[in-house]
């Protein structure tokens, strides 16, 4: 057996797609400015739920970008993925680089993000007005663009699908830095992506966790979430392979964590034992200590008790820091809860705050829940160094996730 040393891991692509821009440099200024993408659904009808709104990618952006052959025969999801890897592989230069595809791979995080393209076969299929296409159904699968990116691209490294609720993505970038870290990757592509769909919607409805106005995370008159779509991807490499080729580095992923509440299917442990567990851990395996920690992007979905149980644990984790030192923030309340992309673009947000040396808001925050006490960012992004930030995902399963960012000079 071959053993390696373990390897720094840098970032050297992103890409996004979602309700605020449709490309990075949009999403960089647009985040900072604390613009708002939830607005009035209408890729399907919403009338018999009590919330319409959502953060929706533009429907004429995707029109614009795709022949009619490919938005026939790919679903929303795969074309918002397509999208954001396209732009994170431009950014890391030459499709991948100077390195032997056999040493690419591509791990995402999937969800129900196909579920559309099944709807529509559906509604096709029970009003016999054609006989719809196959390939409405084999998009619907959550690893169809996994093997899409591989395929375009030419990468033949190991390639992984990974569905754990709305921290797959997070979870997806994890086990890239581990494949990159254990000399079994030399570049992965990795992110996620999602779209909405009408059964997500309804299910999501079902549940009661759905605001009937765009959310206000961390808000004393927050009601639940606003549900979003987009994509996430960022190309992760060995960072000393990225300084020798001069290629520019956004941050340095230093480490990750990931366990399960085992608790309840929606529910968070009300103790917050497992948020607490994952963000010590990851401070750990990142060799972190937590007074260098400046900023956390939350997981902040704005319902009761997500935001009220992640605010106690990062008050746990931090102690006094957290009410002066340590900012925080959810951009969620930009661009809607994002599912199995959600993960991703939040990581994209927290490598640009490191990047940028600035903090993203948390909208519509206005009267904070004296339960969710903490120092939170509102109305506008501000000017801040960071050294080290987090991005959480904690799914619905009790699936948590805290990926440790580094700044680098």
């Amino acid at each position: 057996m071959v053993k390696h040393t373990a390897e720094r891991v840098a970032v050297t692509g992103m890409g996004v797609i979602c309700a605020i821009a449709a490309a990075l440099p949009d999403f960089k200024e647009r985040l900072f400015q604390g613009a708002d993408g939830l607005g009035a659904i209408s890729l399907f009808d919403t009338s018999g739920f009590q919330c319409k709104y959502g953060g929706q990618v533009d429907e004429e952006f995707l029109d614009r970008q795709f022949d009619p052959r490919q938005l026939k025969r790919t679903s929303r999801c795969d074309l918002l993925g397509l999208i954001a890897a396209e732009e994170a592989l431009a950014a890391e230069k030459s499709d991948g680089g100077p390195y032997d595809r056999d040493r690419i791979g591509v791990v995402l995080g999937g969800g129900a993000g196909g579920m559309l393209s099944w709807e529509k076969f559906r509604k096709t299929l029970f009003e016999g007005r054609r006989r719809p296409p196959p390939s409405m159904v084999l998009a619907s699968s959550p690893c169809t663009l996994t093997d899409l990116i591989a395929n375009q691209y030419d990468f033949h490294g190991i390639r992984s699908t990974i569905t754990t609720a709305c921290s797959s993505s997070a979870n997806a970038i994890g086990y890239a830095y581990d494949l990159i870290q254990s000399g079994m990757l030399d570049v992965a592509v990795t992110g996620g992506s999602e779209a909405l769909s009408e059964l997500t919607f309804a299910g999501f409805n079902a549940l009661k966790v759905m605001s009937a106005e765009p959310c206000r995370p961390f808000d004393t008159n927050r009601s639940g979430l606003s549900l979003g779509e987009g994509s996430g991807i960022l190309i992760l490499e060995k960072y000393s392979s990225a300084k020798k080729r001069g290629a520019r580095i956004h941050a340095e992923l230093l480490g990750y964590a990931l366990n399960s509440d085992a608790y309840h299917m929606t529910s968070p442990d009300p103790e917050g034992k497992g948020m607490v567990q994952v963000i010590r851990t990851a401070l750990k395996n990142a060799q972190v200590d937590a007074d260098r920690v400046d900023y956390v992007n939350a997981h902040g979905t704005a319902t009761k008790m997500n935001d009220q149980v992640e605010s106690m644990a990062i008050r746990r984790v931090f102690g006094a820091r957290s009410l002066k030192e340590v900012y925080v923030s959810s951009t969620k309340s930009m661009v809607g809860h994002c599912l199995g992309a959600s993960g991703a673009i939040e990581a994209v947000a927290t490598v640009l705050a490191l990047e940028m040396q600035q903090l993203p808001p948390t909208i519509r925050l206005e009267n904070p829940d004296p339960k969710c006490r903490l120092k939170h960012v509102t109305h506008a992004g501000i000017k801040h160094g960071l050294r080290v930030a987090l991005s959480n995902s904690f799914a619905f399963g009790g699936n948590n996730t805290c990926l440790v960012f580094g700044h680098v000079e």
